[in-house]
């Protein structure tokens, strides 16, 4: 095996003194067999051959402490990335890097955040459409299965990516053309019913695809879940607004209040020439149980509250709302009757803390804002008296699922009683299969539409499901990644390629060719001890005043910063361009 090493490397080691002060540095030492004195060892005993053969060079994160630390200036990184390009392709990672394989729409998230260190959101935003179009508003609601794949944790926090994708949406300027380019005309014509994010992410697809598309919705406006089930102090009307319109915009059709079963047929599609139609309608009902003493006008279930607030119904709560359940829709239905003026807020669910299906960050929002939070309890009755609800009566709940992890809530003996004025019941949520018997052979199991896993196809070739309604209860970035998958296989059922993701030009460059803050193969000094920047969040008084967005943006400084803590794990696959850069004098050092 040929050595990339060159000669004057040896006299390079010959200044390692073995201390042990890159190893003590290093945040990774002694884990998964890495450790820098033994590699360094190894390398100046000219056992190069050997520890490239191992995948050791891959466990390192290329943080640069080591090299902060080392007092005799010992270039343990370049070192470590010759090695890498030694390797046999058995340990060469294949698969995405960690945050993008994380990401169930694989954005590009080293590209955009590379974008956004270099003073370019416009850019960042672009790249981002083209694996997801709700870059605003998944910026602001996605739960962030990226950031615990960060391989900079290993370091001290994550990078802040969900924070970074909003901020590049918020300062977006006038997209590059080919970001919302529409392909020449097709000639094929399909419908999406349901305006929801799995259904406008398969219109924003096929639409660019050159196909023409017509959305049917049944409610009066466009955005599904994220208009009437999210609360506008997690989304705020106007970036919804914007982002839908830019879906829309490309020439796809919208026609509201219409629903399936209702005001058209299946069969009615197929007459007005529609060659594909794709079911979205997820999952817009409330799951109901029968509790004794629900049937009363302050009884009421979580997903019709929340409805009602977004459709900007008058809704009137009382002192002491008790909310029953451990979901997002239950911590929403919490924090949108502090908004409107109960007192008192407790949430009652079945779940252990730990165990709660809502997000961390979520349950500590309602803790923070003062929501009484009563874990390990389910109700057993809702009390009235003389006519209004005074109570619920709660059961200790022992365990929720059994041994094979199915939910199957057991109870104790142990009971008690909280008080209350209105009872809003969140227990999780339902599809409406009435659009499954506009055609009987669609196949329903367990309240789902039954449809392939990799391409949404239903029993009826034409006829595509994806969203909740297929895959069951889900965050929205996993809505967002059904509706492109099922664009990609109504795209090849057309007669297209079944891409329908594309990386534009310019954008798709800076990938691997411009890297940033002089990143010639080395790191700035203290790169690896950069803090992570929080977003600023509203105080807590100022939160109850109204539905005012608690979160708030990272200003331009701040972003930068904090894109610029990114390890560009893509760029460390590819070593050889990195150290290309350096030895071709493409930026100065920065140590």
């Amino acid at each position: 095996m040929a050595s990339p090493l060159p000669l004057d490397y040896f006299g390079l080691l010959h200044r390692c003194e073995q201390c042990g002060t890159c190893s003590s540095a290093c945040p990774l030492t002694d884990v998964d067999g890495f450790h820098i004195r033994r590699l360094l060892r190894h390398v100046e005993l000219g056992f190069i051959d050997e520890i490239a053969a191992t995948p050791m060079a891959w466990r390192c994160t290329v943080c640069a402490r080591c090299e902060t630390a080392c007092p005799n200036g010992v270039p343990i990184l370049d070192i470590v990335r010759r090695l890498r390009m030694m390797a046999p392709a058995e340990h060469v990672p294949q698969e995405p890097v960690p945050c993008v394989a994380a990401c169930p729409a694989r954005i590009d998230v080293p590209g955009y955040l590379r974008l956004i260190a270099q003073g370019e959101p416009t850019k960042a935003y672009a790249l981002i459409l083209d694996s997801a179009p709700f870059p605003g508003v998944l910026g602001r609601l996605c739960p962030r299965p990226c950031e615990p794949a960060c391989l900079r944790a290993q370091v001290n926090q994550p990078v802040g990516i969900c924070a970074l994708k909003r901020y590049a949406a918020d300062n977006a300027g006038a997209l590059p053309a080919d970001a919302l380019a529409v392909e020449p005309d097709t000639g094929r014509k399909l419908a999406i019913i349901g305006a929801g994010p799995a259904g406008l992410t398969a219109a924003f697809y096929l639409r660019r695809k050159g196909h023409s598309v017509t959305v049917l919705e049944a409610r009066s406006r466009a955005g599904g879940m994220m208009r009437y089930a999210i609360p506008r102090y997690r989304l705020p009307e106007d970036v919804l607004e914007r982002e839908i319109h830019q879906v829309l915009s490309l020439g796809i059709a919208l026609e509201t209040n219409q629903a399936l079963g209702v005001d058209f047929s299946l069969a009615d599609l197929r007459d007005r020439g529609f060659e594909a139609v794709m079911l979205a309608t997820g999952l817009q009902q409330s799951k109901r149980i029968d509790l004794e003493g629900t049937p009363h006008e302050d009884v009421s279930w979580g997903l019709d509250f929340l409805f009602a607030i977004g459709a900007g119904d008058e809704i009137e709560v009382k002192e002491r709302v008790l909310i029953v359940g451990g979901g997002d829709v239950a911590v929403d239905a919490a924090l949108s009757a502090l908004r409107l003026g109960a007192r008192e807020v407790t949430m009652a669910c079945l779940e252990s803390r730990d165990e709660m299906p809502a997000h961390p960050r979520e349950i500590e929002q309602a803790l923070a804002e003062g929501v009484r939070l009563m874990t390990s309890w389910g109700p057993r009755r809702v009390l009235a008296d003389n006519g209004r609800v005074s109570g619920v009566d709660l059961v200790r709940c022992v365990s929720v699922f059994d041994p094979e992890g199915r939910f199957r809530p057991t109870f104790g003996d142990e009971q008690t009683t909280v008080s209350a004025d209105q009872v809003i019941l969140a227990i999780g949520q339902t599809s409406d299969l009435s659009v499954a018997s506009d055609a009987r052979s669609l196949r329903v199991r367990d309240g789902l539409i039954v449809a392939d896993e990799r391409s949404g196809k239903t029993d009826i070739g034409s006829v595509f499901a994806g969203g909740e309604i297929a895959t069951g209860p889900g965050a929205l970035i996993a809505a967002i990644a059904e509706g492109k998958k099922v664009a990609a296989a109504i795209d090849a059922q057309l007669g297209g390629d079944g891409v329908v993701e594309r990386a534009g030009g310019e954008r798709a460059t800076n990938r691997l060719s411009d890297a940033y803050a002089c990143y010639d193969g080395q790191r700035q000094r203290g790169f690896a001890d950069r803090q992570r920047h929080e977003p600023p969040l509203l105080s807590v008084a100022e939160r109850k005043q109204a539905f005012r967005e608690v979160e708030r943006a990272l200003d331009a400084a701040a972003a930068i910063e904090e894109a610029k803590r990114c390890l560009q794990c893509d760029l460390e696959r590819h070593p050889e361009r990195l150290i290309r850069r350096q030895e071709t004098g493409a930026c100065s050092s920065s140590r």
